[in-house]
């Protein structure tokens, strides 16, 4: 692993050794428990596994889980800032909406990136001239090829490694393999002519994925005054919450209204039903609580989902009103109804879904700018549930972890109900 065209460093110290690039590929292999299944299929072992690997799965790689496997990996880290440099670009390009201001700040970006790039690896020596690749060079037409031809992911071609790995799935028979690829596209074309000539479209399209429909399904449950919180089932009805817990409650209800924490405390109601799940709408993401997670009773096979992105208000040293973006465990949602009292001033006769998040210590750094890993776990808390913005994935490398935001907007492939199912039997090929 690390070395191009026989090449060595030069005058360089950029080459990774080989023990840690082992390192490297179980660390990105395991990750995949921790992110979940929206975010990537599978990320297969990097050195003994890498005729696996797709496009796509390159792409999540580099931009999402090198920044942080590679993170002091280098002796010099100008070789890691360069790498991450490149991470900003790609994710760049991949917005959905780019003004001609970004566009002209991305090309001297990219400009000053391949110049570095020249100097780090081509070092100006002729007999070092293999590392200057043409793909290198084409970065630099890239801002006029998006002026001309439109973003970046609406000229990609991740839809025809899809198609191909359609075509993959038919290969039933290792005696005549190309009769099946011929079979397989001859159905696909029976059915696009259907569509076209019966106008077959709706009744022909595959069904959404469970949890990916616009509105709320029959099993999800909306309260007033959270029309995009989804709650999902695995509820506890009768849940009475512990002194630890009615506290931290209590504590919140008091930054609303006001209050004695004590007295707000022991006039909470003794149940509050605790949900397991919420799903966020409008093309949100769907959580899953520790308390419903099959994680906590031993089941490896299960991605773990229960890790948000959560935004508060926070009061700074200027007494200033400031937002903070946090990371933590979501444990539970519960449920906290009111009785028309006046104590409770206007949340009188109203019903609050709070978050019992177990935060980590990412200091207010937010994860879609720069990379963001953490050590420690912090009290719990309670926050309310819309300030739940995104699910997010985590990978463990050496005594740290890592956060996997991707609540940016960015334009990402998407699996459909087929190619879930067909993913799902890669995974398990794999024992993910």
């Amino acid at each position: 692993m690390g070395r191009f065209k026989g090449l060595d460093e030069g005058t360089g110290s950029y080459i990774i050794p080989d023990a840690d690039w082992v390192d490297i590929a179980r660390e990105s292999a395991a990750a995949t428990k921790d992110i979940p299944s929206d975010f990537v299929g599978v990320i297969p072992d990097l050195i003994k596994a890498r005729e696996f690997w797709t496009a796509e799965t390159w792409a999540f790689w580099f931009m999402y889980v090198a920044p942080i496997v590679l993170r002091g990996r280098f002796d010099d880290k100008k070789y890691y800032n360069h790498m991450c440099d490149l991470v900003a670009i790609m994710k760049t390009t991949l917005q959905f909406e780019t003004t001609r201001t970004e566009l002209e700040d991305l090309r001297e970006r990219v400009i000053s990136w391949v110049e570095r790039y020249e100097e780090f690896y081509y070092q100006y020596d002729a007999t070092r001239l293999s590392t200057c690749l043409l793909v290198v060079h084409g970065l630099l037409h890239m801002v006029d090829d998006i002026l001309r031809a439109g973003p970046i992911w609406a000229t990609w071609t991740f839809f025809m490694e899809r198609f191909c790995g359609h075509l993959k799935h038919a290969l039933r028979s290792r005696t005549h393999p190309w009769a099946s690829l011929d079979r397989r596209v001859v159905y696909l074309a029976h059915a696009a002519h259907l569509c076209a000539k019966y106008d077959l479209e709706e009744e022909l399209a595959p069904l959404p994925r469970p949890g990916k429909q616009d509105g709320p399904s029959s099993r999800e449950t909306i309260f007033p005054g959270y029309p995009l919180s989804y709650l999902r089932s695995c509820c506890i009805p009768r849940y009475i919450p512990g002194k630890d817990i009615r506290l931290r409650v209590a504590r919140y209800i008091v930054s609303l209204i006001g209050g004695q924490r004590t007295n707000i405390g022991n006039a909470l109601p003794a149940i509050m039903p605790a949900w397991g799940g919420v799903r966020i709408g409008e093309g949100g993401d769907t959580i899953r609580a520790t308390v419903a997670s099959k994680i906590r009773l031993g089941a490896s096979h299960e991605r773990n989902t229960s890790y948000v992105r959560y935004e508060i208000m926070e009061e700074d040293h200027a007494g200033h009103d400031r937002r903070t973006v946090n990371y933590g465990e979501l444990q539970t949602i519960l449920e906290c109804s009111f009785t028309p009292d006046p104590r409770w001033k206007y949340l009188g006769g109203t019903t609050l879904l709070l978050a019992l998040i177990t935060p980590v210590q990412t200091h207010g750094i937010d994860a879609t700018s720069e990379p963001v890993v953490y050590k420690d776990r912090l009290a719990s808390v309670v926050v309310d549930l819309r300030t739940v913005q995104a699910v997010v994935g985590r990978i463990q490398s050496r005594n740290t972890w890592g956060i996997v935001d991707r609540s940016n907007g960015l334009a990402r492939t998407l699996f459909t109900s087929n190619e879930a199912a067909e993913v799902s039997e890669e995974e398990s090929e794999h024992g993910i």
